[in-house]
């Protein structure tokens, strides 16, 4: 039997639309074309955290997008994570763990290529979340005219996306990968 897989892509940058819309969509539209279901939210539009914590409840896999500004993600990503409960210390829930998720990095330039990690870094020791390495990172360049992601960041977008629902599916066929939590 083949999991149904639901990919919540979640833009955490502080204006709506934009560069780091279209990477995370590029990476939806890869784990879409697998047959998963996919869904985006924007947080800057003011949707309630708690909304989009439930949505997060409701998805097997995850696509989290920031600019990277001074070498490190935004600050929408770290008011959300900091929404998130991790089935600890008398929460009832931990969406991110055992589950997949991608990283998707926009910047000006290559210098903040490194700003990735810290999202990685939270998404994993923190949340116990499955990240699909190395993530999706597109400096200015790696887009073309009206903003549409350009080779050969859209061929990694549409593999990173793919590689999501592939490992998405995996964790849903494992008694043990959708089990881990976190250490502390």
């Amino acid at each position: 039997m083949v999991a149904v897989v639901s990919v919540l892509g979640v833009n955490c940058s502080p204006t709506s639309g934009g560069k780091t819309r279209a990477a995370i969509e590029a990476v939806l539209a890869g784990a879409a074309a697998t047959g998963a279901g996919t869904r985006l939210v924007e947080l800057a539009d003011g949707d309630d955290l708690a909304s989009v914590v439930a949505l997060l409840e409701e998805s097997s896999a995850f696509v989290f997008g920031s600019p990277m500004y001074r070498a490190t993600f935004a600050a929408p990503f770290k008011t959300l994570m900091d929404a998130v409960p991790r089935g600890m210390h008398g929460e009832r829930s931990a969406p991110l763990a055992g589950r997949a998720a991608v990283t998707v990095a926009t910047a000006a330039s290559d210098h903040h290529f490194l700003g990735p990690a810290g999202m990685r870094d939270v998404l994993v020791d923190f949340f116990a979340c499955h990240v699909v390495s190395p993530g999706l990172y597109v400096p200015a360049y790696g887009f073309g005219e009206g903003g549409v992601l350009a080779e050969p960041f859209a061929g990694r977008a549409d593999v990173l996306g793919r590689a999501l629902a592939e490992l998405a599916g995996a964790i849903a066929g494992s008694t043990a990968l959708g089990a881990v939590t976190p250490n502390v």
